[in-house]
């Protein structure tokens, strides 16, 4: 920024001449004063990069990460180690580390004039007496990694500009800089809070819209199920959802947005809102979280569609009764459910608006109608002769049972009643849909389900077992088991731990080796199911006699891919623990 001013005498000015006199002339004079001093301190408050080469970032703050949030920016280095890394601010080295994994090599600088933390990650090394220090401590342990050091203000002070560090990619490659700000607390910030927002002229994109199911037998579109919506696109910054979806019930919003730099990167998102009828409903503004809350990522993002191809990251738009995260800290449990009273009539008219980093704002617009169905009239079990019941799928507060219709009159109604009995040989009626070739019938989270159900004398539910939040534990056969630990579920749940393939294939290749398997293969239901503390799974290996630290456990895919899950030995079998 270029600064100039204006010189004139007091002299010059005339008293009472047209337009100024003296005092005028004093007042202009602080005035210009005034802005030149403005201009000086904004100039030298003015943002400095840690990295002196054109800024193109690779990851976003508090983006998507699986079952974590990304604690802040990744800075490309052009593909290349050792470029000069410098301190932002005047402040001084609070901790260093030096780990294998994680971090790498990280660097902690305070800067109490920015009331700031500043981590840097993956580093190639430091510079001056700090490399000294890590050097000579590092040649003292006769080891390459653990260092976890802290240092008090005058034992390593920076100046604004000064290299401290090399890029690199330690800990975690390729080549990057990872940049995060926090506060005193530890608490990650967003850098861009502090100005640290690169040029960005790329307006993100909305792919998908959802409706999640909230309450018990809640319809969306003749379905006990969630659903999912094609978004047309009317210009660069609007959308809007062609059909108008019929629900009756309690529901939830989701919403797919990509956010990208045309380098095949996904970014997050800095804020997201939901309006209906013209009122917020609720707001995220992903600036700050604790460490403690990134667990709760699934709870702002799902964490199954997000991992889906062409969906982008998938945003939850209400706020579960257990999100305690500062993104939407202004709004309480349960902010943007939908229900009865949020139609104007029988319609809500929503706007979804988002805005990334760079300032790019897009907006969704639609319909949703209110639509109450009948269930008053009973469909008999010989009218259902015809379905075929083999699978059965499940929300937070439905288990659905889903049949469909072979050679067979078709059942006209739209909704209605039907008799099961549970395996003591209780009836109760239960709701379900109708349409076409498909049924529905809607069982309620009851622990009398658990044990399976019947329509008329077939079984149209398998034996399960219905875990709380007190937890459970699912030991099928002595050689399998899994441990839910207390509330590792919100809401419950039926699960099942099933041998699913006796004599799997080996798995591998030869240029890495061949996997021989010892075991079957178990499949723990349901499939697409975060838990919000880990479940513990336990295997014991089959026709084996050797060391089990050679054996390992591994994920099968459907296409008969083998991944390693990790694990321990523990009493005889081989465990791991999973969020899903």
């Amino acid at each position: 920024m270029n600064s100039g001013g204006i010189l004139f005498s007091l002299s010059d000015v005339v008293p009472g001449s047209n337009p100024y006199d003296k005092e005028f002339a004093l007042k202009y004079l602080y005035c210009m004063l005034f802005i030149l001093i403005v201009c000086t301190a904004s100039a030298a408050d003015k943002v400095v990069w840690p990295l002196n080469i054109e800024i193109s970032q690779s990851s976003s703050f508090a983006e998507f990460r699986g079952m974590r949030l990304h604690a802040g920016i990744d800075l490309r280095t052009q593909r290349r180690n050792g470029l000069p890394v410098v301190a932002i601010a005047d402040g001084f080295v609070s901790r260093v580390g030096v780990q294998f994994r994680g971090y790498g090599y990280a660097l902690y600088i305070d800067h109490p004039g920015l009331n700031a933390r500043v981590v840097y990650g993956h580093l190639q090394d430091f510079q001056g007496p700090l490399k000294e220090y890590v050097d000579a401590k590092l040649a003292k342990m006769g080891s390459r990694h653990g260092i976890n050091d802290f240092f008090t203000p005058e034992r390593f002070p920076v100046k604004k500009g000064q290299v401290v560090a090399l890029s690199g990619e330690s800990g975690s490659g390729p080549p990057h800089l990872h940049f995060e700000m926090r506060n005193f607390s530890d608490e990650p910030l967003a850098p861009a809070m502090f100005g640290y927002r690169p040029v960005d002229r790329i307006i993100p994109v909305f792919h998908h819209f959802y409706i999640e199911p909230l309450s018990y037998a809640c319809v969306i579109d003749g379905s006990f199920l969630p659903q999912r919506y094609n978004l047309s696109k009317k210009t660069a910054v609007l959308y809007q959802l062609n059909p108008v979806p019929a629900v009756f019930g309690k529901i939830g919003l989701q919403a797919g947005i990509s956010d990208t730099n045309g380098d095949g990167n996904r970014y997050g998102v800095e804020n997201i809102n939901l309006e209906v009828n013209d009122t917020m409903l609720i707001e995220r503004v992903f600036h700050r979280y604790t460490y403690d809350q990134s667990r709760q990522a699934t709870w702002v993002y799902d964490y199954f569609k997000s991992n889906q191809k062409g969906t982008g990251y998938v945003y939850t738009l209400f706020k579960w009764p257990f999100d305690t995260l500062y993104f939407s800290a202004g709004h309480p449990a349960w902010s943007g459910i939908f229900d009865a009273g949020s139609f104007a009539g029988n319609c809500a008219e929503f706007s979804i608006n988002a805005e990334d980093f760079g300032g790019n704002r897009i907006s969704a617009v639609g319909s949703i109608v209110n639509h109450p169905l009948d269930f008053a009239s009973e469909i008999e079990a010989s009218e259902l002769s015809s379905f075929s019941f083999d699978s059965f799928e499940q929300t937070d507060y439905t288990l659905v049972v889903i049949g469909t219709r072979g050679k067979g009159p078709k059942i006209t109604k739209e909704a209605g009643m039907v008799t099961c009995r549970d395996s003591r040989g209780e009836t109760a009626k239960l709701k379900a849909l109708f349409g076409g070739t498909k049924v529905e019938i809607a069982f309620p989270k009851e622990k009398r389900w658990q044990h399976g159900a019947w329509l008329g004398e077939r079984q149209i539910l398998p034996e399960t077992m219905l875990v709380g939040p007190e937890g459970a534990t699912l030991s099928p056969l002595p050689d399998a088991s899994v441990v839910f630990a207390r509330n590792s579920l919100h809401f419950p749940t039926f699960c099942s731990f099933l041998r699913t393939i006796e004599k799997p294939v080996p798995g591998g290749n030869a240029k890495r080796g061949i996997l021989k398997p010892y075991s079957a293969v178990w499949t723990l239901m349901p499939s697409e199911k975060v838990f919000d503390a880990e479940a513990k799974i336990s295997i014991r290996p089959e026709s084996y006699s050797g060391s089990l630290q050679k054996l390992g456990i591994y994920n099968v895919s459907e296409s008969g891919k083998y991944s390693h899950n990790g694990e321990k030995v523990e009493q005889g079998v081989l465990t791991f623990t999973t969020r899903t």
